[in-house]
């Protein structure tokens, strides 16, 4: 026998004073939230792992931005703006035409120049006639500068000498009034030796300066963090555009680690009527669809290892991988030694000097068994600020005109820049045994 109580009745009362103590939190919660003092930037540039990253750190202007008296919104108003001829001497399908893309919309961008463009690829381009001609036709002779980029055309025969000469990019430095090698350490080069150049240039030749300026991609248009990365130990390898698939590395086995894999179409071929450097250029819209991909490639890696890694050169895909909050794994670069080695990864150079070594998944498993993922969060944020400080485009500008300006006061021959180091753990240098 189960003996059962009758069930109680709930009154009407009860059910309908329920709902009040409860929305009687929810608008104290509320309130309290309101209330709540602001967490300090300082806090979350020191451990934005558990404060969360600052307001700044994306798409966005940050305090740590580069900045002058002479550029940007507090850019003062120049009545004599320079006039400069741009010269992309690349071929239309070139990987480092995105860098003169970037190179052109700074130079429109800053009032103090006047900027006009001309390549061997636009259809205003005359092929019958000599690179000296072309130049001429675009009134080079009117120009204070005159800056190339790249050695495409093979010429060294390029008149306009009323100009100031910048150069990058060529594979013979030298002739140009102010040349702008792409690391540091190849000032020491045996191309960049000074009986080397005499004998390249000929008897005629006089030596201008030769110096190096930091890497700067699109930035932050393009190139930005994520305020949120799924894993930072997530690693993904990047090859070089030119490299083919066929050589790519075999990738460990695990979620870990993934490649990227450059678009292998060719850029659209420009019509006779197309300006390519316009904004509705087909051409210039694959260039800039291509860095979008990888920034958002680099935007959703923890790590970026890059082919060439075993090299430690600080170069224009290691300034997009910090711009986009991805930590950078790399040998220690030379250039800028003691600035740079605390904002990366720092791997062991490999013992044998192949080209393509294996790819070093023992030595960073190891690196990255160190950090902890405060950590990580951390050394991302602050390479982020160095390089929206160091490693933008106006910055370089700034660099470039600073050399110019060297050279405009008689200064000639090798400029080291500040932070260069040289060693014989690269096995460079004839002093090395």
């Amino acid at each position: 026998m189960r003996l059962t109580a009758p069930p109680r009745s709930t009154s009407l009362i009860s059910l309908l004073a329920l709902p009040l103590p409860l929305g009687v939190l929810c608008i104290a919660y509320l309130i309290a939230v309101a209330r709540r003092p602001e967490i300090p930037e300082s806090a979350q540039i020191e451990d934005p792992h558990q404060w969360g990253f600052p307001k700044w750190y994306g798409q966005q202007p940050s305090p740590f931005d580069f900045s002058s008296t002479s550029v940007g919104e507090d850019e003062e108003i120049c009545d004599h703006p320079k006039s400069i001829l741009l010269f992309i001497d690349l071929p239309y399908d070139s990987p480092l035409i995105p860098s003169a893309l970037t190179l052109l919309h700074t130079l429109q961008t800053a009032n103090r120049f006047n900027v006009s463009v001309i390549s061997t690829f636009s259809p205003t381009w005359d092929g019958q006639v000599s690179i000296r001609q072309n130049l001429q036709g675009a009134g080079c002779e009117t120009k204070d500068w005159i800056w190339r980029v790249g050695d495409n055309s093979g010429s060294s025969d390029l008149g306009c000498e009323k100009a100031i000469w910048v150069e990058e990019g060529v594979g013979k430095p030298g002739k140009a009034n102010v040349s702008l090698l792409s690391h540091p350490h190849h000032l020491l080069g045996k191309d960049a030796g000074y009986n080397a150049m005499k004998a390249f240039h000929g008897d005629q030749w006089e030596l201008g300066l030769l110096t190096s300026i930091l890497p700067a991609p699109n930035s932050p248009t393009i190139f930005y963090p994520a305020r949120r990365v799924t894993s930072r130990k997530s690693v993904v390898y990047f090859p070089s555009r030119t490299t083919s698939p066929k050589d790519y590395p075999r990738l460990p086995w695990g979620r870990i680690w993934s490649i990227y894999s450059p678009s292998r179409r060719s850029p659209p071929k420009i019509r006779a009527s197309e300006d390519p450097f316009s904004d509705k250029s087909a051409w210039k819209k694959f260039w800039v669809k291509e860095e979008q991909k990888l920034a958002s490639t680099m935007r959703d890696a923890g790590v970026c290892l890059f082919e060439g890694w075993q090299n430690g050169q600080l170069d224009d895909r290691i300034a997009k991988a910090m711009l986009s909050g991805c930590i950078v794994a790399t040998v220690p670069p030379k250039a800028h030694h003691d600035a740079f080695l605390p904002l990366i990864l720092p791997l062991s150079r490999p013992d044998s000097v192949a080209l393509q070594p294996k790819l070093p998944v023992h030595d960073l498993n190891h690196v990255l068994s160190t950090y902890t993922n405060p950590q990580l969060q951390r050394l991302a944020l602050k390479a982020f600020m160095t390089a929206r400080n160091r490693l933008v485009p106006m910055s370089r500008l700034k660099g470039v005109e600073g050399a110019v300006k060297v050279w405009e006061e008689g200064g000639r021959g090798y400029e080291f820049k500040d932070g260069f180091r040289w060693d014989c753990e690269a096995g460079e240098g004839g002093w090395c045994s």
